[in-house]
């Protein structure tokens, strides 16, 4: 996993992620930390370690920000290639990559 990660302000400065909720908003960020390269994350760790609530969670499926790729354990970060660009040669294949059929 790489040690630094990138936002887009496209993404957190859009009125859709303005209008999630504090606890959302700064879980997204937390999920976006912990992700791998391919911008899968397992949140269920992420929640542990923040105490954040099961509900910013679901707020941020709901809210199309995250797909589930195993429901309460593994998510994929919808807008992650806008958010990073990882370079080939510091890119490392994540645990969850063969689930990603859709990107």
């Amino acid at each position: 996993m790489a040690e630094r990660r990138m936002f887009a302000r496209s993404i957190v400065g859009s009125s859709r992620f303005l209008s999630l909720s504090p606890g959302a908003r700064l879980l997204y960020y937390d999920l976006g930390m912990a992700a791998d390269d391919d911008g899968c994350v397992e949140a269920l760790a992420v929640l542990r370690m923040t105490e954040a609530s099961p509900d910013a969670l679901d707020e941020l499926t709901q809210m199309d920000f995250l797909t589930p790729l195993l429901p309460g354990e593994v998510y994929y970060i919808r807008d992650w290639s806008r958010n990073n660009f990882i370079r080939p040669d510091r890119y490392h294949a994540g645990l969850y990559k063969s689930m990603l059929s859709f990107t």
